[in-house]
């Protein structure tokens, strides 16, 4: 069905396999549904995309995360009341319906012996409310079965039209993971469907266009691919570019965000663009990040940001990082409720034209907050993001980065506060004065002095005012990165031979240090490392011999409470940071918090109003446009001097 629809219904799901890896990410596609850990080859084998071999006596679910189809989330945004499962066999067996509960109970609704047939159940979409899915088993009788292909689909209102999508993909030297998206996109027949362009934005040095399978992979494309060259201006920059491509199509209905360091299933693609098609108002719609090095692990399905310290949390009885082969959709209760969502990560996210046009594009930030600030803003004009189960990509984790231990904590930091100042609409920005301030400390104790003067220049930043942010868009992050080689805790060293060896020359301060385990113990210890780092001289042994060697997963502030240095992993791995304590340093770094942020605190309400005042000029076409060197004539990448036609 290349045109995606039956009668007048519309599919909206395909039921999809994994052509590789297929162990490794079995768990989140099938479900024997037996409890005996049967594994694929065992009740059953992949044939394609779309088909499935179950064996003699075996029985398979396809209760999984890609799909169960989500009924909650149609019933809370769409008017679709009904939808349609169509599966077509080879072979004889039975299928069976089930349904689930907000509290995760499942039942059967409906079932039938197939022999050679495509069968159809026509389902009610209502009483999802809380929570729940669809989904079906099969169960082979004497012979194997073969499942050739399975569509959920909805009704479609007379006129209906299809909606397409501006992909987005913005990239800086990361060429293989980049073409594999291009791959993926131009390759999959049911992304042709929804695909009106595919927009690439190259702000690195090494460029996607010189890979060597890179005409290949356009070729696939044709002219829907279009290659922009431009300088790096973060990822606020390169997502904005493609928003920006997006409203100089007229066929576009929507831009989809995508990272070029994800690994994309593409049937979430398609997903995406449907359930937009069918929201009973503009709605963005994001997908879930899965782990790219632990495969079945979901990092999160849905986020929420808290106005009273400007930070995010998982929503509602959810938690990071589900691991679907070690607990199963149909196994965790918790899964199977609604959860409404604040933002989503822009590793997937499709966002309506319509939404763009009016409250403009990305925030100028270069990176990191861009994507909640945005969704906030929409959601202050009546336009929510849902986080759709059953789409996703794999993404590079996060469990392996420290971004206190980068350059990247300055712009956490400023971002942080100016999405706060932005959207928090509480008095005086709730904690986050305190909660960042009492983060200063924390790093100090740690003594990762780059840090807190990242965290200061940010501050600095946000006390000159929105109109510098997209004038520093390309020159902010040189700068930052400047500043924070200044200090010795921001060199990592991989020559591990050439550090002198390990040798503690400190003096023990006010007794042995252990790890505090209640909030009274976590006071007093703190109190203990505030007094000594700020009244102890540092040894002079420490600056010839580092005292302590410390793992990266250990780093803590109470490990460095009775030592002056300390040889630190670096997160990823790749050598030692050698952590030395300075009294001054410390003395003008806590000093200088206090100060900034007091004043962040006191100047809340007038910098609010600055920022809220600017938002619209900073975030519109026309700035942008600006920021690109780009005319309104001549905005199309395919009019664009630094676009590649293919």
């Amino acid at each position: 069905m290349t045109n995606g629809t039956t009668s007048n219904y519309v599919t909206v799901n395909h039921v999809v396999f994994p052509v590789e890896d297929v162990a490794e990410v079995s768990a989140l596609y099938l479900d024997t549904g037996t409890g005996d850990g049967s594994q694929p080859g065992e009740a059953y084998d992949v044939v394609d995309r779309r088909s499935i071999r179950v064996f003699a006596h075996r029985r398979v679910s396809t209760a999984s995360f890609f799909n169960a189809f989500p009924a909650s989330y149609w019933q809370h945004w769409t008017s679709v009341r009904t939808v349609r499962l169509s599966v077509t066999f080879a072979g004889k067996g039975l299928v069976s319906v089930f349904k689930s509960s907000a509290r995760g109970r499942s039942s059967a609704v409906a079932s039938k012996q197939f022999s050679d047939e495509t069968v159809t159940f026509d389902l009610p979409v209502s009483s999802f409310i809380d929570g729940g899915y669809y989904w079906f088993d099969i169960a082979a009788g004497e012979d194997t079965v073969m499942l050739t292909s399975a569509e959920w689909s909805v009704p479609a209102a007379e006129g209906w039209t299809p909606g397409k999508a501006t992909v987005g993909i913005t990239t800086f030297n990361r060429t293989s993971y980049c073409l594999r998206q291009i791959r993926t996109v131009g390759e999959n027949p049911d992304i042709a469907d929804v695909l009106d362009r595919l927009v690439v934005v190259d702000q690195g040095t090494q460029l996607v266009q010189d890979e060597a399978d890179f005409p290949s992979a356009a070729a696939a494309l044709g002219d829907r691919l279009a290659v922009i060259r431009q300088p790096n201006l973060g990822g606020s920059g390169g997502f904005s570019r493609a928003m920006m491509e997006s409203l100089d199509s007229e066929d576009s209905r929507y831009v989809l965000l995508l990272d070029d360091d994800a690994i994309s299933e593409p049937e979430a693609i398609f997903r995406a663009v449907r359930f937009a098609d069918f929201g009973d108002r503009p709605t963005i719609v994001g997908g879930g990040m899965l782990h790219l090095d632990d495969r079945s692990v979901l990092y999160t399905r849905g986020e929420v940001w808290s106005p009273n310290k400007s930070w995010m949390a998982p929503s509602g009885a959810s938690e990071y990082d589900h691991d679907f082969a070690e607990e199963p959709l149909r196994e965790e209760a918790d899964l199977h409720r609604y959860l409404g969502a604040d933002f989503n990560g822009w590793w997937m996210c499709l966002i309506p034209t319509a939404v763009v046009r009016e409250i403009g594009l990305s925030l100028p930030v270069f990176l990191k907050f861009d994507d909640i600030e945005f969704s906030l803003r929409a959601r202050e004009h009546g336009y929510p993001t849902v986080c759709l189960p059953g789409v996703a990509v794999w993404h590079m984790a996060w469990h392996d980065k420290d971004p206190t231990r980068t350059w990247e904590e300055y712009f956490i930091h400023r971002n942080r506060v100016i999405t706060g100042l932005l959207h928090s609409h509480v008095k005086r920005g709730g904690y986050l004065p305190l909660h960042a301030f009492l983060g200063d400390i924390k790093l100090l104790f740690m003594l990762q002095y780059s840090a807190v003067r990242l965290r200061h220049e940010a501050l600095r930043d946000v006390f000159r005012g929105p109109h510098q942010l997209p004038s520093q868009l390309a020159t902010r992050q040189a700068e930052i990165r400047a500043l924070r080689e200044d200090y010795v805790d921001a060199h990592v060293d991989s020559d591990l031979a050439a550090l002198p060896p390990v040798r503690r020359s400190s003096r023990v301060f006010l007794g042995a240090v252990r790890r505090p385990t209640n909030p009274i113990a976590t006071l007093t210890l703190a109190l203990r490392v505030g007094v000594r780092q700020l009244l102890v001289k540092e040894s002079a042994g420490s600056k010839r011999n580092p005292e302590r060697v410390i793992p990266a997963p250990d780093i803590t502030w109470w490990r460095f409470a009775d030592i002056d240095s300390a040889l630190v992993t670096a997160p990823d791995g790749n050598g030692v940071a050698w952590y030395q304590r300075d009294r001054a340093t410390m003395r003008r770094s806590l000093l200088r918090s206090m100060r900034l942020n007091l004043k962040l605190w006191r100047d809340w309400d007038k910098l609010a109003s600055t920022y809220g005042a600017s938002l619209a000029d900073i975030t519109s076409e026309r700035s942008w446009r600006e920021v690109f060197g780009v005319s309104n004539q001549t905005g199309s990448g395919a009019e664009d001097t630094n676009t590649l036609k293919v």
